[in-house]
């Protein structure tokens, strides 16, 4: 009985001291709350993980295509990584198609897109955009040398190539609902009538498909970035009248990602104002298109 006393006191003490911490864990409240806030906050998560998904083109110069290197150069590649330089992350290009990244529902696939996409009234339905817009650009008509379509009214009937789900399509639609656009935007009262419309994956697609000899259509309709570029590489086309409408191009943000974007969005937003204001997005449009497209055309 002597041996017995001394072994349950020592069993009671050891016990006790295992006790105690269990208790100390249930006591910090706050902590848990801030770290499911982080979870819920897409902003918190590409900081926590350092690197932020960007959906762009791979094949839409001079806005975003691949050098001889395999790398994603042009004005859109360098805007995102200025973002994400500014924002103390790295930067991961993904490249899903224009249809699925207008569509919104992205899965969480990407986090954002800086994909010169044009803010309208259909796509603020799912997407949020960054304001101000990042820069602006024409949309401009240009056909095949020799293909006798010299003016706007040589489109009326004519087959006019476009990149699908782009503003373009939808103007030549005559969506203008659609696009939501402020009238000051648009240059001409209507699109060219009877117009039978060739969509294709991406802009420079009807560029390609040109040189390539197709004859299904003879005419296309892009931004004007992309005819001076055809047009400073040779390819045999010329602009068509003068640009029909601007576009007001915008960073995109899927609506209904799991996480709260909220913050992401906003903190976007100064960035772009910022580089606004320091000169960096005039002095990229300067580089890539020769001439500063940062100003609202419309003001």
């Amino acid at each position: 009985m002597k041996l017995l006393m001394p072994i349950l006191i020592a069993a009671m003490i050891l016990a006790g001291a295992c006790v105690a911490p269990v208790a100390q864990q249930s006591a910090p409240s706050n902590g848990g709350e801030g770290a499911a806030e982080a979870v819920d906050d897409l902003l918190a998560e590409i900081m926590s993980r350092g690197t932020i998904r960007i959906s762009t083109d791979p094949n839409y110069a001079p806005q975003s295509f691949l050098d001889e290197d395999g790398n994603f150069v042009g004005f859109d590649v360098d805007v995102a990584k200025e973002i994400a330089s500014r924002l103390g992350v790295e930067v991961e290009f993904v490249t899903p198609d224009w249809d699925l990244i207008t569509a919104g529902n992205w899965g969480d696939q990407w986090d954002m897109s800086v994909g010169s996409m044009t803010i309208t009234t259909a796509r603020q339905e799912i997407l949020s955009f960054a304001k101000p817009p990042y820069y602006y650009t024409p949309a401009q008509f240009a056909a095949v040398d020799g293909s006798g379509v010299e003016t706007l009214e040589d489109l009326n009937g004519a087959a006019v190539c476009v990149g699908a789900s782009t503003t373009y399509e939808s103007w030549l639609m005559g969506d203008m609902e659609g696009l939501g656009l402020p009238a000051a935007s648009f240059y001409v009262d209507a699109p060219p009538a009877d117009v039978s419309i060739v969509p294709l994956t991406v802009d420079n697609d009807c560029v390609q498909q040109i040189q390539a000899g197709r004859q299904e259509f003879q005419a296309f309709l892009t931004s004007n970035t992309v005819v001076e570029a055809a047009l400073a590489e040779g390819i045999a086309i010329h602009k068509v009248g003068k640009p029909v409408f601007s576009e007001n191009l915008a960073v995109a943000f899927d609506r209904s990602a799991s996480r709260d974007i909220a913050r992401l969005v906003e903190k976007v937003s100064e960035i772009i104002a910022a580089m606004h204001a320091d000169g960096t997005l005039s002095n990229l449009s300067v580089e890539w298109f020769g001439e500063d497209l940062t100003s609202d055309p419309t003001k």
